[in-house]
């Protein structure tokens, strides 16, 4: 944990009191923003946990949602429900929303499989802005800059934009509370995230839950790194495939739908250039690149378009 103060000193500057800062300093924009409070987005994961226990020690008042994508590990589906019910026999809000279609159907809609850099499941199930009674919410995620590169470059603790292409985006460090608050982005702005643990190492992070002694996913217990949607295009192949091990009946799925894709891209004269003449073929080549750039995604089946 070097360059980070024991979670543990109960000085000020310990990376715990600074996210718990963070998360009290912004809760009268919550409150404006939504009666409900903070709305905290919950995965199943660790982060997520430790996430919601933060938001407890830190006394505000918020809810906790999870979009259901209809691909989630079962294992993971069985412990949110659970953690749900408890924490709403404790006087905590808690809610799980469910899409208008599932992943399948969207892939079928789309005519193909989702890709790292195309991921159309996430915006459409994970990511849903179409929630009428948490719009203009103040959300906070347990999004971590030590996850990826990505996030180590794109994510910060306090994000904020009004355009829906990202493109008005502005990012800052949880030391610039004041400032953020001054410019009142919190009370106009269309969309405002808080995200506590940005800064947290993964030993950070379990020496917490180890010290705190928190539940945890028991997928963890059973090896694996992350417990979210079965197959992600952004998860590394070799995860992919032990997710895929595990789970033998959605392999089955998944080729099932690759299948269809290439029969209704076929029957619809839809460009198929690596010419896959079954759903298997096309699995194969999708569930072994996961490196791909923009271009070469695109080229995988043609979508030039």
């Amino acid at each position: 944990m070097q360059g980070q103060i024991s979670i543990f000193d109960g000085t000020p500057q310990s990376m715990l009191n600074k996210s718990i800062k963070l998360i009290q300093d912004f809760e009268e924009g919550a409150l404006f923003r939504n009666p409900l409070g903070y709305v905290v987005g919950y995965s199943g994961g660790k982060d997520s946990d430790v996430l919601v226990h933060l938001f407890r020690r830190a006394g505000v008042k918020f809810c906790v949602v999870h979009n259901h994508t209809t691909l989630d590990m079962p294992e993971t589906v069985y412990y949110i429900r659970r953690k749900f019910k408890e924490w709403e026999e404790q006087g905590i809000n808690c809610k799980i929303y469910y899409p208008k279609t599932n992943f399948w159907s969207l892939c079928l809609e789309k005519k193909m499989l989702p890709l790292r850099q195309t991921r159309f499941c996430c915006a459409n199930l994970k990511e849903r802005d179409d929630i009428a009674e948490l719009r203009f919410a103040l959300r906070s995620f347990g999004v971590r800059k030590a996850e990826s590169v990505k996030r180590a470059l794109y994510r910060d603790s306090i994000e904020t934009r009004n355009r829906e292409d990202y493109k008005d985006k502005q990012n800052f460090h949880f030391d610039n509370t004041e400032d953020v608050k001054q410019t009142g982005a919190c009370y106009t702005n269309h969309y405002f995230f808080v995200n506590p643990l940005a800064y947290w190492s993964d030993d950070y992070l379990w020496d917490y839950i180890g010290g705190e002694r928190l539940e945890v996913n028991p997928l963890y217990y059973e090896g694996f790194k992350r417990v979210g949607c079965i197959c992600c295009p952004m998860a590394s192949t070799c995860d992919r495939k032990a997710e895929l091990a595990k789970y033998p009946r959605f392999e089955k799925r998944f080729v099932k739908l690759a299948d269809d894709i290439i029969q209704m891209r076929n029957a619809q004269g839809l460009p198929n250039k690596y010419k896959f003449k079954t759903g298997a073929e096309y699995f194969d080549m999708w569930l072994n690149n996961e490196k791909l750039s923009v271009a070469e995604e695109h080229d995988l089946l043609n979508l030039s378009e």
